[in-house]
Order: C-alpha cells, then sequence, then structure tokens
C-alpha cells in the first residue's frame, strides 16, 4: 500500500513539475508580454533622439524619443505581465524604463527633458519622468529572468513603451512598443 502511495505522489509531482516549465524570453534585454502562457514579442523599433525647439527656441526646447508609426500592433490589457532576461547581476530597474507615450497617427514620442530658453542664464532642465514614467514592481523568477508588473493599471487606449535609459546618449535607440486595448 505504501509503494502505491509513494508512486502515486511521485508520479503527480513529475507532472506537476513538467507543467510549469519556467518562462525565459528568447533574447537578453528585451521585454516579452506573457499573455495565457506564451511569452509575446513587443513592437521593436529604432528611434531617433531628437531636440525639439518650441517657439523659435523662445519656448525652450524638448529632448524626445521619436519613433514613426501612430499605433503598435501589439495590444495587452490593462494588467499586463511581462518578463525579460537579462545578464546575471544586472537590476533590470537600471536598464528598463516603462513610459507612456505622446502619439498621433504618424509618430509617437517619449519626452525626457524639458529646457528653458533662460538655459544660457544658469536654468536647468527638468525631467518628464514624473509625468510620463510609470512605475512598476519585478519579481525576479530564475537566474537572470524577472516578470514585471505595472504598479497600477495601465490607461485604455495609450501607447507605452521600455527602453533603456543608459543608451540616450547616442543619436538612436532600441525601444519597444505597445498599446493598451
Amino acid at each position: 500500500m505504501n509503494k502505491i502511495i509513494i508512486s502515486t505522489l511521485f508520479v503527480l509531482s513529475v507532472m506537476v513539475a513538467n507543467s510549469q516549465k519556467p518562462v525565459k524570453p528568447e533574447f537578453k534585454n528585451e521585454p516579452m508580454f506573457f499573455e495565457d502562457g506564451k511569452l509575446i514579442k513587443l513592437e521593436t523599433q529604432t528611434a531617433e533622439i531628437k531636440v525639439r525647439a518650441k517657439a523659435l527656441g523662445y519656448g525652450g526646447s524638448q529632448m524626445e524619443i521619436s519613433v514613426p508609426g501612430g499605433s503598435s500592433p501589439i495590444l495587452v490589457s490593462d494588467n499586463p505581465t511581462f518578463y525579460i532576461w537579462v545578464d546575471e547581476g544586472v537590476d533590470p530597474e537600471t536598464i528598463l524604463i516603462l513610459t507612456k507615450t505622446i502619439f498621433s497617427k504618424n509618430k509617437r514620442n517619449v519626452p525626457m527633458m524639458r529646457v528653458s530658453a533662460f538655459a544660457g542664464y544658469g536654468a536647468r532642465g527638468k525631467s518628464m519622468a514624473g509625468k510620463y514614467h510609470v512605475p512598476y514592481e519585478i519579481e525576479k523568477m530564475q537566474n537572470g529572468v524577472y516578470k514585471i508588473t505595472p504598479s497600477s493599471e495601465l490607461e485604455k487606449d495609450m501607447e507605452y513603451a521600455f527602453y533603456n535609459p543608459e543608451k540616450t546618449n547616442s543619436q538612436q535607440i532600441k525601444i519597444f512598443l505597445f498599446g493598451t486595448e
């Protein structure tokens, strides 16, 4: 009798272990959307870092990430889950920002910094992080693989992006985009 119980428990534990395969994105440093047990690749674009003058420079300037195309073909719910795979020992929060975009039918922009017209007289730039960045929670799932969940519901019918802030010193940046339903 004991042999039957032990055998049954062993078979059940093997079945449970096989049914809960760990989730791991295909490529490092690329966030992926998780839905129905599958990872879905986000829209990936090479975006440009632009500085746009306002009111012929008298209104200051704004640094932004600019992406062609008004909306992403990848749509997620307002409570999505994402996964990212990074090198061991790398904190994903240092290489990944989740942000809202300003979008029109032709392009999406991620405002990064606004600089006053009086910058030459000592005025400082103002980060746009508080207005556009979306806070999120990170949970380590296995070595180098992290689960990312926005701290609150995302806005409906909005365009969002993940980008690496360490790469914004170059003229082009790889950016991962999605929209909400």
